[in-house]
């Protein structure tokens, strides 16, 4: 179909947890073969670095610049417009927010930013609730309900972004898939006609969406949901027939 570049969403097509999709290496490797990829994930608890390594780890090639994830679109949003800001989430988040040249919690927070956070806690939306209450924006990473892991699903950063919302009575600015944020990154980045760009992802209201934003095709690996994008693959190994 004359692909030039690939946007390959990590969890749920590549990875199923710590364990790497049977096949995904080997794919990953065919994809290079004819064109740029880029990986685009809303799993705001690494870091692009812990992303790329995690995913060298477990044999797919993959280097820090071309992981866009919505921890790292979080941080480019907050850094152009506050200095600090109060963070729930992980290091991933974190690591991405101090690389931008955000300082993290005091006093006066311009901003609260919301990851998934597998330690959230009451006292942390205390504090959040805090900071908004004295005029600070809310940030959210991604409304994802879950995420996919080799045992399962577990809630997502959606679940902890409703709590701070419900609490606030604030509706947050997401940076991550769909976001027109994330769009312009991931528009920035390729620097390729979005008609020659095949998204491969596994949600159809965050990756597809995305995909039909930008103006790509793209692939939806489900065992379901068929006719929500332009391929559905019950695997990544099936992009192959694509190219």
């Amino acid at each position: 179909m004359g692909f030039s570049a690939f946007v390959v969403d990590i969890d749920g097509v590549l990875l199923r947890g710590s364990e790497p999709v049977e096949g995904a290496p080997e794919t990953v490797a065919e994809l290079r073969r004819h064109g740029r990829v880029l990986f685009l994930t809303n799993n705001s608890t690494r870091s692009r670095a812990q992303h790329a390594e995690k995913l060298r780890t477990l044999g797919i090639e993959a280097r820090e610049e071309e992981v866009l994830s919505s921890a790292y679109a979080a941080a480019r949003y907050v850094a152009e417009r506050h200095r600090r800001a109060y963070v729930i989430g992980e290091r991933g988040l974190r690591e991405e927010l101090r690389r931008c040249g955000v300082g993290i919690g005091g006093r006066r927070c311009g901003a609260v930013v919301v990851g998934l956070d597998r330690r959230f806690t009451y006292g942390k939306l205390a504090r959040a609730l805090r900071h908004l209450l004295e005029g600070a924006e809310l940030v959210a990473t991604n409304r994802d309900r879950t995420l996919i892991t080799e045992h399962g699903l577990i809630p997502g950063a959606g679940a902890v972004v409703a709590a701070v919302e419900v609490a606030s009575g604030k509706r947050a600015t997401v940076t991550g898939k769909p976001s027109e944020i994330m769009a312009k990154l991931v528009l920035e980045r390729l620097g390729v006609e979005p008609s020659r760009v095949l998204l491969i992802g596994d949600k159809v209201e965050t990756d597809i969406a995305m995909g039909r934003r930008l103006g790509m095709r793209t692939a939806l690996v489900s065992e379901g949901a068929r006719g929500q994008a332009d391929h559905v693959l019950e695997s990544i190994t099936q992009v192959r027939s694509l190219l």
